[in-house]
């Protein structure tokens, strides 16, 4: 007997069995990566190009002088911008691009901001934003007493403030009559009403002006009309 018959011999399959796992995993591999990746890439960006909204944020900035203010539109979109438009209360606002994706504008109106934004793919954004830091309103009268023929209120203005200089009033016989006596620091204002209707006219320090008129009891003649309505 041949001293060799009784060792094992290997086996001639495990060779073989492991070239086809390994070549099995390759092919799954050359698969994912050559078919199922760039499917998932290139639907993935078509889905994105075709429902991506415009993005962008404004910023009102403030008011040094109450007349004007700035806007700033910056845009945040990745996909290119085919039209923008710009509109206070209705009203089309001209903007000047300022940088690559920045662009302003200067307002001189409080009201309703408009901002529509239409990319290349035809999706539409509108945002809108208030614009209230300009002054657009005359001084306001408030705590009004009329006592011995005498009228004293406090006189109001919230932002570019009151102009104490421009308070005045008339009545029939006289254009100009000055006020009795001017608080500054309080804002209080007194006039003497004689028998005539008294028009009380004032102005806020960019120009905005209040006229008001009272009869000779001290009554407000436009809130009686406004009662009798």
């Amino acid at each position: 007997m041949n001293q060799y018959n009784n060792q094992s011999r290997p086996s001639r399959r495990q060779p073989n069995s492991q070239n086809r796992r390994d070549g099995g995993r390759h092919g799954f591999l050359s698969v994912l990566l050559f078919y199922v990746l760039p499917f998932i890439v290139i639907n993935g960006l078509i889905f994105f190009a075709v429902t991506e909204k415009p993005k962008a944020d404004v910023t009102i900035g403030e008011s040094s002088d109450y007349i004007s203010t700035t806007m700033e539109l910056k845009i945040k979109s990745l996909l290119p911008i085919k039209t923008m438009e710009v509109s206070l209360d209705g009203t089309p606002v001209e903007i000047t691009k300022t940088g690559s994706k920045t662009y302003t504008a200067n307002l001189k109106n409080n009201g309703v901001l408009e901002v529509k934004l239409t990319c290349f793919n035809k999706m539409k954004t509108i945002m809108y934003d208030q614009v209230n830091v300009l002054d657009d309103t005359p001084p306001v009268i408030k705590d009004k007493l009329f006592k011995d023929g005498v009228l004293s209120f406090r006189l109001e203005d919230s932002q570019s403030g009151v102009d104490f200089g421009s308070i005045t009033a008339s009545n029939e016989d006289d254009p100009d009559i000055l006020p009795l006596s001017i608080d500054r620091s309080t804002g209080l204002v007194m006039f003497e009403i004689k028998k005539e209707n008294l028009t009380i006219s004032a102005k806020d320090k960019i120009g905005n002006e209040m006229h008001i008129t009272y009869n000779p009891k001290g009554e407000n003649i436009e809130d009686e009309e406004m009662d009798g309505i």
